[in-house]
């Protein structure tokens, strides 16, 4: 079987998340052969691999989004049937990623000469002059970032596969609607998030947006989901409420299944279960990005520090945003915490949360997480806000921890301080967090339902239900 896994922005050159969840299930599936096709925002995204390949990966191509805006290949015979196309999409006519992807692939040629055409700019004016105050050059730039990428990735020929699956939507579920039209294979898709909420999210405060463009980039990104899941043989998800999500976006329900992450408990079991008499040392296995939220983890923890004297926040993980790194940087030092916390990088879990009275999560986003799994695994407390499946993770059943509510540096350290008095029950609580992590999120029962339900797809010829 040739399974070709679609990614965007994250393996292999962004450690944690996705990333890591893709690393362990094509290194688990060695009977596979995976080629892979990653989607970058820019070269610059490429600069260093962070995972070796494993054998069984056969092929990797990559698609570069900024690559739209390069001035290089031949002109689109008629461009104008492209910008009829997409200003189709940017006001979501019926049926229009459907007609954009037929329409490009009768007229192929450069992204960049649709950018540069007068029908373009065409679309431009007509979106300014239906927006009061919308100036048509901040109306071309922002439709340009916007559509052209689109027209880019529909000029790309899918690699050979038995089938594909994209874990994601977005771009990721563009070219593998794509591949699904052009090949007449299966297409399977993974959320591990909701993507279009998630944009949704960082869109909401973006400062290089116009904001009178804002629900047209949100609804952009609705309609790349939907689309996607109209072309998927089969759409999972990791947890019923997702799932029930997907449903509300548009996704039909006899095409849903939840599979949830799993992983290999091996490290972690060996492990003694955290008790009450450790340390206040506190674990966040986390990647240095906005959407993590460390900023209110930091100031949280500030007033953790006027209560607990002695605790010690070890920040654990790779960095996605530099910039976003060095700001929590400066507020950990205008706290005067920079003895107690420690920034430890990218580290092993397995050898770190030994140390750890408690783990946690102060995300605003989040599907289900694998630093929460491999918390509870290890026998660890853990306190998260509440965010995708986190709250059913901690809290059925036996809690297996605290949730509060993000974006809440107070109560965030309230949760933090009752976790670290003597007689918190720490113990109970990782128990707790280990049974059921034994129980639901196993790697070989994630890895069968997978490869399940390629036999299924491709057995049936990828028919989309």
């Amino acid at each position: 079987m040739r399974v070709c896994l679609i990614l965007e922005g994250c393996y292999p050159y962004v450690r944690g998340g996705v990333s890591a969840w893709t690393h362990q299930f094509i290194s688990r599936s060695s009977r596979i052969e995976f080629v892979l096709w990653t989607i970058h925002a820019d070269r610059a995204d490429m600069k260093e691999k962070y995972y070796a390949f494993p054998p069984n990966v056969v092929e990797h191509h990559t698609v570069i989004l900024h690559d739209a805006f390069a001035s290089s290949g031949r002109p689109v015979r008629k461009p104008e049937n492209i910008s009829s196309a997409l200003q189709a999409v940017l006001f979501q006519e019926k049926d229009a990623l459907e007609h954009l992807m037929q329409t490009v692939a009768e007229n192929p040629g450069s992204a960049y000469s649709i950018g540069r055409h007068e029908s373009f700019v065409d679309v431009a004016k007509h979106l300014s002059e239906s927006i009061p105050g919308l100036g048509v050059a901040d109306a071309y730039y922002q439709l340009r970032s916007m559509l052209l990428p689109l027209v880019h990735l529909l000029q790309i020929e899918p690699p050979e596969a038995d089938l594909y699956h994209a874990a994601v939507t977005g771009y990721g579920g563009m070219i593998g609607a794509l591949a699904a039209y052009k090949t007449r294979k299966p297409f399977l898709l993974t959320e591990h998030g909701i993507y279009p909420r998630e944009r949704e999210e960082e869109l909401l405060t973006a400062d290089w947006l116009h904001p009178a463009l804002r629900d047209f980039w949100i609804d952009f990104f609705y309609g790349l989901s939907r689309f996607a899941y109209m072309h998927a043989a089969r759409v999972t998800s990791l947890f019923p409420d997702a799932l029930r999500r997907q449903v509300q976006i548009g996704c039909p329900p006899e095409k849903c299944r939840v599979i949830p992450n799993g992983i290999d408990l091996e490290p972690f079991l060996g492990m003694d279960i955290a008790d009450a008499s450790m340390p206040s040392h506190i674990g966040a296995l986390i990647r240095f990005a906005a959407i993590k939220d460390l900023k209110t983890m930091i100031r949280a923890f500030a007033i953790v520090r006027q209560q607990i004297p002695g605790a010690v926040l070890h920040l654990m993980g790779g960095t996605d945003d530099e910039s976003y790194r060095l700001a929590c940087v400066r507020l950990a030092e205008s706290l005067h915490l920079q003895e107690a916390i420690r920034f430890e990088g990218h580290v092993s879990a397995a050898e770190y949360l030994p140390q750890m009275r408690f783990t946690v999560l102060s995300s605003i986003s989040e599907g289900q997480p694998l630093a929460i799994l491999e918390s509870m695994a290890s026998g660890r407390p853990v306190i998260s806000t509440r965010v995708g499946s986190c709250p059913d993770l901690i809290l059925s059943g036996k809690p297996a921890g605290l949730v509060v509510p993000p974006m809440r540096p107070d109560l965030l350290a309230q949760a933090m301080i009752s976790l670290c008095r003597p007689d918190a029950p720490i113990r109970d609580m990782g128990l707790a967090g280990r049974e059921k992590v034994r129980q639901h999120h196993d790697l070989p029962d994630m890895l069968h339902a997978y490869h399940e339900l390629y036999r299924e797809v491709l057995t049936d010829g990828g028919h989309r239900i």
